[in-house]
């Protein structure tokens, strides 16, 4: 059986360099799974505040505020980027600092929470900045035609790595005991060194896109990214599909912010803890594989509005059907029978997120990548990252609605957040978007 024509990259040119800029798709689902996701909000909370009162908040504080760093450097880092021509450069130097911090976070004590932020906030700015550079690769790698299923393929992949890495960590805890927050420490190293190892292809192999640039001779690079900033925010209008778009990721990456940030710690709150909040966070990984195989197939034939649209569709059922089971778990906790809830619909509602967030990720890379002019990629992946990370602030309302009026209402929060972000998608032209990117 010949399995390459199973490999739905096969044929396109520079397959090292595409391979190599998969290599850091994989590093960084180290630090969004086991960090972001799975583990240091647990440990942050119960190890290093020790306070139920105002955890939630510290803890969205400490991810929301480095998100807002990030997203205000975002757009003039992805400037001074395609000015200086410093895609790669950027790129190394934000996973090599992710890397190094986030195997500092081994060493935090309890009450040690001026160390925690010292830490994890330019962990995950460094991150944060990270996927910008690496976004803007994107057109550079796959023709038009073929963003989706290149955005997709190496999602999928990340994906499989989460799964590997949730594996190692279930395995990690079941054969060395280590099921209390407070041994967690060696998973944090671990994320940090595979990080760092699997930079290492990016570093050797991954070129510089080459592309033609305009280049603001005799000034810094300071001043040329503020410039240069500044001419793409004035013929963005020029763009305005493109700047549509950038505001409908606003509203739903808000979502994928909180699912990020809160997951662990909201199915703590129904029952999945130790080995069975591991294993729902496998289930969700495996479900986001599937939902990557959505924009790798079919988004590139379907359009990447309508592709766009169905999934957010989709999570928007999700997080409403999140906040009915939320609101009948806590009218069954309050009659105190003391007998189990059902766990089912929680199962459900964990494989449509994992599912929309592992195909809406993808998609909204390629979207944006399809419209962004080819000459300006990192200054656009730079006002995307801007407002992927300005949508973080969210989790900070979000964490105040759930401490001060239950999960259930944040939750209903947060689907209408993404329904906003659905209704405006639907008024992106992506036809006249990409007309007006390539100048046709």
């Amino acid at each position: 059986m010949n399995l390459r024509r199973f490999y739905p990259l096969q044929g396109l040119p520079g397959q090292r360099q595409i391979w190599s800029w998969i290599s850091f798709d994989v590093a960084n689902q180290s630090f969004t799974l086991i960090v972001n996701t799975m583990l240091f909000s647990i440990f942050f909370a119960s190890v290093v505040v020790q306070d139920n009162a105002k955890d939630d908040r510290l803890w969205a504080l400490a991810y929301g505020g480095s998100m807002v760093l990030a997203a205000l450097l975002s757009p003039l880092a992805g400037a001074a980027a395609d000015e200086r021509a410093w895609k790669k450069s950027g790129l190394i130097a934000t996973g090599l600092t992710c890397g190094v911090f986030t195997c500092g976070l081994a060493f935090i004590e309890p009450g040690q929470i001026w160390l925690a932020m010292l830490l994890y906030i330019p962990a995950n700015f460094a991150f944060a900045i990270g996927e910008n550079f690496l976004a803007s690769f994107l057109p550079s790698l796959a023709r038009q035609d073929q963003v989706g299923k290149v955005s997709g393929f190496s999602w999928g992949m990340a994906y499989f790595a989460a799964l590997l890495l949730i594996g190692i960590t279930a395995g990690g805890m079941a054969g060395f005991e280590l099921k209390s927050p407070e041994q967690w420490r060696p998973f944090f190293l671990m994320a940090g060194l595979w990080f760092l190892a699997f930079t290492l292809p990016t570093i050797f192999w991954l070129r510089e896109p080459a592309v033609e640039r305009t280049v603001h001779s005799g000034r810094s690079w300071l001043t040329a990214g503020f410039v240069r900033l500044a001419e793409t925010c004035k013929h963005l209008r020029g763009y305005r599909d493109l700047a549509v778009l950038m505001v409908a990721s606003f509203f739903f990456a808000t979502g994928m912010s909180v699912v990020v940030s809160f997951a662990s710690k909201l199915a703590s709150e129904y029952g999945f803890e130790g080995g069975k909040m591991i294993l729902f966070m496998a289930v969700m990984t495996v479900s986001g594989i599937v939902g990557t195989a959505v924009p790798m197939l079919f988004q590139d034939r379907l359009g990447h509005r309508l592709t766009s649209a169905f999934l957010l569709g989709v999570w928007v059922l999700a997080a409403t059907g999140f906040a009915g089971y939320a609101h009948l778990y806590e009218a069954h906790a309050a009659t105190g029978d003391g007998t189990p809830y059902a766990t089912w619909p929680l199962w459900l509602t964990g494989n449509l997120l994992g599912f929309g967030l592992g195909a809406l990720g993808s998609a909204n890379r390629a979207f944006v990548g399809y419209l962004a002019p080819p000459e300006k990629t990192a200054e656009m992946f730079g006002i995307w990252g801007l407002m992927i990370k300005l949508a973080a602030v969210m989790t900070i309302p979000f964490a105040w609605v759930k401490d001060t009026m239950g999960s259930p209402q944040a939750l209903l929060l947060l689907a209408g957040f993404i329904a906003v972000g659905l209704v405006l998608t639907l008024f992106v032209d992506e036809k006249r978007g990409r007309a007006a990117a390539t100048g046709e």
